[in-house]
């Protein structure tokens, strides 16, 4: 399902919240110092913020998502594997990978260890995702899905891997989505016609959403070189995406996109572990407009692909 990523919305703004009450730059640094002073500040900030910002994402997704009447407990019958043409699996990757290192950083703000910064994180990510797939399990018409909950934990530590491995550092995950919204698209006529409470939910139009793998070629193959400098910020990508997943137009089948692109990598843009530095690493999650090629099902470049 889609819910997830809106849910990693209200954790990246406590760890902004935080950060910016931080009084001390060298809070934000890596490395581990038990010595430190507990980040007053930060814990209250996120401690207060946390709560409410949670609780106001499961207000909204229960009304866009959750509005049908519960019942028992149940695990999927089968309609997950059919949904989205499982492109949705990873979004659950993704987004519990991002959430997985917002709660990190959060961890990191009390001087706690590494490994249980980044276990921590991970675990914390995994409760998120868990919480909202558990709703899931009383909705009427989906149920628990274990196959996106695999994609949760694998998604939340990931980035436990990319630390122990530092190769798998090369290789990132991205989101975008095209922004050029029309109410003549054929998700919102399809929804519009089906009566559905949830045709504004653009979460759900997975024909305007692309998934993006990223690839390190500077940090691979040029280590000596100056990563910050152009063309070194720019990585090679790989992106899905679907095409007429829901459409009134039965003549019309539904397709996976397959595009090769290029990437901004603003995490090379500032080098210090800064305020700066952590905006650009949590932008850098949302795959910018850039070249890219479609490879499947037809070929067709674009200057600026979303």
């Amino acid at each position: 399902m889609a819910k997830n990523r809106i849910a990693i919305v209200a954790v990246c703004f406590c760890l902004f919240s935080s950060l910016v009450f931080s009084q001390e730059n060298d809070t934000y640094s890596h490395t581990s110092d038990t010595t430190r002073k507990v980040n007053v500040a930060g814990l209250v900030t996120v401690g207060a913020v946390t709560p409410v910002a949670l609780v106001g994402v499961y207000v909204y997704m229960h009304n866009a998502w959750w509005s049908e009447n519960n019942k028992g407990f149940h695990f999927d019958d089968g309609k997950d594997l059919k949904y989205a043409l499982n492109l949705d699996k990873m979004g659950h990757f993704s987004a519990s990978c991002l959430a997985s290192r917002a709660f990190s950083d959060i961890l990191r703000l009390t001087h706690v260890s590494e490994n249980w910064a980044l276990f921590g994180g991970a675990g914390l990510s995994v409760l998120n995702a868990t919480v909202i797939e558990i709703k899931d399990g009383f909705a009427p018409f989906w149920g628990f899905s274990v196959y996106d909950e695999m994609a949760n934990v694998l998604g939340a530590f990931y980035p436990v891997l990319q630390a122990k491995v530092p190769v798998f550092q090369n290789f990132n995950f991205k989101w975008s989505y095209d922004w050029n919204y029309s109410y003549n698209t054929e998700y919102y006529k399809y929804k519009v016609e089906k009566g559905s409470k949830s045709e504004y939910f653009f979460i759900d139009d997975y024909d305007r959403q692309y998934f993006w793998m990223t690839v390190d070629w500077a940090n691979l193959f040029c280590k000596n070189k100056p990563k910050y400098k152009f063309p070194y910020c720019i990585d090679f990508a790989i992106a899905l995406s679907t095409n007429n997943l829901k459409t009134l137009d039965a003549s019309k089948r539904e397709q996976v996109e397959m595009y090769l692109g290029f990437d901004l990598n603003l995490t090379k843009l500032f080098q210090k572990k800064q305020i700066c530095y952590y905006i650009c690493k949590y932008l850098n999650f949302y795959h910018l407009p850039m070249p890219a090629l479609q490879v499947a099902p037809k070929g067709k470049g674009y200057w600026l692909l979303y």
